[in-house]
Order: C-alpha cells, then sequence, then structure tokens
C-alpha cells in the first residue's frame, strides 16, 4: 500500500507558520543578547559603584606609573602587553595572573610592565584604547584598562559609550575625567596608539594578548607562556627571568 501523504497546507497557513518561526528566532536572539550585555556595563553610570574598582585600586596602590609603563624605571626587565579592552583572553590575564605579576615582580623593583593598546576586534576596541592613552597622561592607564578589562560586554555591541567611560575613569582617584575625554583625540594620545601598532607590526602581532620580555639594555623576545591563569603564566615568567 502507498504510504499516505499529508495535505500540504495552504499558503496563507505557510506564511503564517514562517512568521511565527521568525518571531521566536527573534525573541530568541534578544534572550541571547540580553543575556550577554547584561550585567554591570548596561548599569554603569558616573557616581555609582564600577564592579572590580576596590580589587584594581588595590592592586597598583602606590606603585609608579609613567605614560603607558607601571614600575620602576630602573627594573631590570620590562614586559609588554600587547592587548585589546575588548579581548577577552586579555581579561582573563589581568583577573588570573596580572595580580600575582605585580605583587612578586613589580612592587619588588624586578619587572617594569608597558601596556600598548591595539584595537584588533573593533570600533569599541578603538574606542576604549583611545581613553587608555588619554588617561596615560595622567598617569592612571593601569587602573583604566583593569577596569576595562573586568566590565567587558559583548563585543562591538557599541558598549563602550561616553557615558561607560565616565564611569570607569571616574572611579579611578585622582583623574580629571573632562580632561581624559578632551584628550582622546589629542596628538599625545594618537601617537601612543600609533606607535603601539607600529611596535605591534614590527613584532608580527597576530593575536591579543601577545607579550614581549626584555632584559635592560638588549632587544625584546616574544614571550609565550603555557597558560593565561595564575600559576601556568606566574611559572613561565619565573624561568624565563632566571634564564635571561
Amino acid at each position: 500500500m502507498a504510504a499516505s501523504r499529508h495535505p500540504e497546507p495552504p499558503p496563507r497557513a505557510r506564511l503564517y507558520r514562517l512568521g511565527a518561526l521568525l518571531v521566536t528566532a527573534a525573541a530568541v536572539t534578544a534572550v541571547l543578547v540580553a543575556i550577554l550585555t547584561a550585567g554591570s556595563t548596561s548599569q554603569l553610570r558616573p557616581g555609582k559603584p564600577v564592579p572590580g574598582a576596590p580589587q584594581t585600586l588595590a592592586l597598583f596602590a602606590g606603585i609608579p606609573q609613567r605614560g603607558p609603563a607601571l614600575g620602576s624605571e630602573g627594573a631590570p626587565f620590562t614586559l609588554v602587553e600587547f592587548g585589546d579592552l575588548q579581548c577577552p583572553a586579555c581579561a582573563q590575564f589581568a583577573t588570573d595572573a596580572l595580580p600575582t605579576v605585580v605583587a612578586r615582580y613589580v612592587r619588588s623593583g624586578r619587572v617594569r610592565l608597558i601596556f600598548r593598546a591595539l584595537d584588533f576586534i573593533g570600533a569599541d576596541s578603538r574606542r576604549a584604547a583611545e581613553m587608555a592613552a588619554a588617561l596615560s597622561a595622567q598617569d592612571r592607564l593601569w587602573q583604566f584598562v583593569e577596569l576595562a578589562y573586568r566590565n567587558q560586554a559583548l563585543e562591538n555591541s557599541g558598549y563602550v559609550t561616553d557615558t561607560y567611560l565616565r564611569a570607569l575613569a571616574a572611579a579611578i582617584p585622582g583623574v580629571d575625567v573632562g580632561r581624559a575625554l578632551a584628550a582622546r583625540g589629542s596628538a599625545a594620545a594618537r601617537a601612543q596608539l600609533a606607535e603601539a601598532r607600529a611596535l605591534a607590526r614590527q613584532a608580527h602581532v597576530a593575536f591579543t594578548p601577545t607579550f614581549e620580555l626584555a632584559r635592560a639594555g638588549q632587544p625584546p623576545r616574544r614571550f609565550s607562556p603555557p597558560g593565561l591563569d595564575g600559576g601556568s603564566f606566574d611559572g613561565a615568567l619565573a624561568r624565563a627571568l632566571a634564564g635571561a
């Protein structure tokens, strides 16, 4: 016996079904976007608590900064991070490994850190990098970078607004927020970002974070830890410093 066949629905019924599927897909997408962007970034406002601010301020308290550099100018080693402020892996390094690096090597005067801001991911990266460069003129770049990593949202969703930037900068004691916002397009900020891009090309940086380690008076060399968690990074750095 031939298999029975269900009659095809009329065209109008098929359109209704297609419309229902499209509405469902749009609803699912909206929910996913809401989940991914929910949290601290949508709530950030100047004057309100910024997630991660107490830990960030404690991490860098009392350590000298000059432009994009953190730590003693006389440190025998310099560790350079090429980072994108939207990069999740960079954020992992910032939260998992950087505190140990700062506590063990920067505070002791053995290592100086330099941050090179790149905008590989997109427009939000560029806006955040411009603010970081502007704040380097006030020697507050590292606090801003750490707060930006701790308050990421969906990549290129437009979350890096002036309100977002004001909120992060206002959480850093001593920052002139208006001056920083005005300096984003300054010649000094543009030069710092151009230098970061040029150095990244010279070092063949293809992803972030990428690190270079240099002993004073010697050219930098690529530093590639096996992981960005605190233990893996710290162990690799200790071995690299001992063998340099």
